[in-house]
This record gives C-alpha cells, sequence and structure tokens, in this order.
C-alpha cells in the first residue's frame, strides 16, 4: 500500500457559518474579489451575507459576476485583469462549481504571467493569491481539493486544472446556502456528488482516506437527495447533501475520477449540457462496462446504498448497485438519453476521438483499461 492525503484547507461546517466570513477574510487580505455567478447569489441573497460580514471586518471587496456555466479560461483571464487592475490580494469564490473553479483560477491567474492555458498545458507556477471558497450548491466539492475545471474555447477541452497553490486557506460550507436551490438544480447537482464518490471509489488511484469517504457520501446522498428536491426547505437533508458534497469532492481530489467524467465534459464544452446532467445518461453505459472488472467495489457501492444484498456474491451485489443507481436517476427526471442535448449518432466518433486524445488522465483511473471502442460503445449505448 503506498498513496499520499494532502488537504491543507480548513473548512468550517455548518449553517448560518457564511457570516463568519469576513472574520477570516480580514486576515487574508484588505481587499477582495468576490467571484459569482450572473444573478443568483444575489437572488438567493447569500452575496448580501457575504458583503455584510466582509464589511463589518473592514474588509474591501469588488465584484466580478461574470462566470458562465461550464466557464472559459478566457473568463478566468479576464478576471485575473480586473484582480491586477483593483489590486485586490484576496479572492473569494461563492456560488456553484463554476463560480469556485473560476475564483481559483483567477486567484491563480492573477499571481502570475499568461494566459491560464498554458498552464493548464504544462507551463508550471506555484503560486495564487489566497482564496476563501463557499459553495451554494452540493455538487462540485471544489472547496475541499485543488482542481479548476475549464473549458479551451479555441479547442473546446473542458479538463481540471490542477495545481497546490488552489487550496482554498478556508471553505466555508453554509448548507442554508442551499437551500433556494430549485429542484432540478437540486438533482443535477446532487448526482454530481454522487458520481464524484462513485468515481472515487471505482479509481485505481482509491485509497482508505478516500474510500471512507466516499461511502460515506454515498450513503447521505442516496439517503437525501429524494428528500431535498421534494423540499428545498428540508434543512437536514439539505445539511447531509452539502456534508456530502464537500467529504466527495475531497475524495475526487486524491483519487480522481474515472471516465463517466471524461465522457461527460464534451457534452458540456459541444453541447452546453450541465454537467451534472450529462452524467445521467451516460452513467449505465458506463457502471456495465466496468461492473466485471469491479464487482467487488460496486458490491461496497451497494451497501453503501443500503441495499439488500445478505448472500450475494460481489456480482450480483454489484448488478443491484448499477440497477439502483439507474432507478434513482430516473426518478430524480434526469436526462435519460445524450440525444437530449443535441447528440446524434454522426456525432459519437467525434465524441469518442475527443476523449481518447484529451481525457487520458480518466482513462488512466478506469478499471478494464477502456479503449476507443469501448468509449464509442458507451456513448451508442447512451444515445
Amino acid at each position: 500500500m503506498d498513496f499520499q492525503f494532502f488537504v491543507p484547507t480548513r473548512i468550517l461546517f455548518g449553517r448560518g457559518r457564511v457570516r463568519e466570513a469576513g472574520n477570516y477574510g480580514k486576515g487574508l487580505g484588505k481587499k477582495a474579489l468576490v467571484v459569482t455567478g450572473k444573478s443568483s447569489a444575489r437572488k438567493s441573497g447569500s452575496l448580501d451575507k457575504l458583503t455584510k460580514s466582509l464589511e463589518e471586518n473592514g474588509v474591501e471587496w469588488v465584484l466580478f459576476d461574470g462566470v458562465e456555466p461550464n466557464p472559459l479560461t478566457t473568463t478566468i483571464d479576464r478576471g485575473a485583469v480586473f484582480a491586477r487592475e483593483n489590486k485586490v490580494d484576496l479572492v473569494i469564490g461563492l456560488g456553484g462549481g463554476s463560480a469556485m473553479d473560476t475564483a481559483k483560477g483567477i486567484a491563480f491567474a492573477a499571481a502570475n504571467d499568461g494566459p491560464i492555458v498554458d498552464y493548464m498545458e504544462g507551463r508550471t507556477g506555484e503560486k495564487a493569491l489566497p482564496l476563501i471558497l463557499i459553495p451554494t450548491t452540493s455538487g462540485t466539492g471544489s472547496e475541499a481539493n485543488n482542481i479548476a475545471v475549464m473549458t479551451n474555447p479555441v479547442t473546446m477541452v473542458k479538463k481540471g486544472f490542477r495545481n497546490p497553490s488552489i487550496f482554498a486557506v478556508v471553505s466555508i460550507v453554509d448548507p442554508d446556502l442551499t437551500a433556494t436551490m430549485p429542484r432540478k438544480v437540486t438533482a443535477s447537482t446532487g448526482i454530481d456528488a454522487f458520481f464524484h464518490a462513485v468515481e472515487s471509489i471505482l479509481s485505481l488511484r482509491c485509497q482508505p482516506f478516500t474510500e471512507i469517504l466516499s461511502l460515506k457520501a454515498i450513503e447521505l446522498i442516496y439517503n437525501n437527495i429524494m428528500k431535498a428536491c421534494a423540499d428545498g426547505k428540508d434543512s437536514d437533508s439539505r445539511e447531509a447533501m452539502a456534508l456530502a458534497s464537500t467529504m466527495a469532492g475531497m475524495a475526487l481530489g486524491q483519487s480522481g475520477v474515472c471516465l463517466l467524467h471524461g465522457m461527460e465534459h464534451p457534452l458540456s464544452s459541444y453541447y452546453g449540457a450541465s454537467h451534472g446532467e450529462g452524467l445521467a445518461p451516460l452513467a449505465g453505459a458506463f457502471l456495465r462496462f466496468v461492473k466485471p472488472f469491479a464487482s467487488e467495489r460496486l458490491a461496497k457501492v451497494a451497501k453503501a446504498m443500503g441495499l439488500d444484498v445478505e448472500g450475494l456474491s460481489a456480482d450480483e451485489a454489484a448488478q443491484k448497485a448499477v440497477e439502483a443507481v439507474e432507478q434513482m436517476l430516473k426518478e430524480l427526471g434526469l436526462p435519460d438519453s445524450i440525444s437530449q442535448f443535441g447528440v446524434k449518432e454522426e456525432d459519437i466518433e467525434k465524441l469518442a476521438q475527443h476523449v481518447y486524445k484529451y481525457m487520458g488522465h480518466n482513462l488512466e483511473t478506469t478499471p478494464g483499461s477502456p479503449g476507443y471502442e469501448d468509449i464509442k460503445r458507451m456513448y451508442l449505448e447512451s444515445l
């Protein structure tokens, strides 16, 4: 056994803890760049809660609210210029994964020369402005790792940029900030967190700490996602989902995710699919592919979901997990075909080539050593 586990982030978890942002912020900088999406943080009131805390603690702030879903490298570069022009010394990401990943990218790009895409392609850099991350969805878990997912609009490659400098110094996970999420967003972000946990435990880089985190996240999500979708004001289910998302984000930061995420990325970059919704129609084909090579791990997933697997073989328990996941996706009302995003049969070869060329890191962690024909077949099964 040979592994490492490194998460240098202070995580503050609990209802109402966003009010502590200013207290921690004043120890990290005098002027903050607050990075958010275009409107949701305002509408939900989370932006007001954050800025009130900053002002009460003497921290100046400026707003960058140009974050789009599936953030572009060019948006991050614009944000970095804005950060330098305003002489900020702290970056705060407030929102879902797009806002937090953009904040990470800006914090890095503002402290280094050249466009962020250069660093995605291998240029080295080891510094970033200090970061505070505050999720308002329970999905990406970006607050608990050093990965920022972004899309290069020239190549349309969407992938994660990883650097030790973009771990948040402080992450504030306040479940109250997720209470205003609509049902559709609750379902799609929650299923993203679920597959972070599932893929982390399937990953060939899975290790004891991430296995513990992933299995607990699977248990929490499976038992609470339907409740959170049915009643957004159910504080207990919101709290469970927030905790699970952070745990799964921590796990994926250490063990990585598998081909399922790699196959979804071009659905987002080429077709504009919401990430969680893009995962849903691919999941069945992916799980059926890995099952013969990872039945014992999927059997652990089945147990974490609370399925009755007493007396079953690992293969039989794994099959029950696959069937239960597909049933959950159906009950959540998530897409069941990639054709719903506009994918046609003649597009499959392009998608498979994209994955095989650019998503090698996801292929390397996937049991069964999937090749080009396997990827193509999984896409076809998902049409």
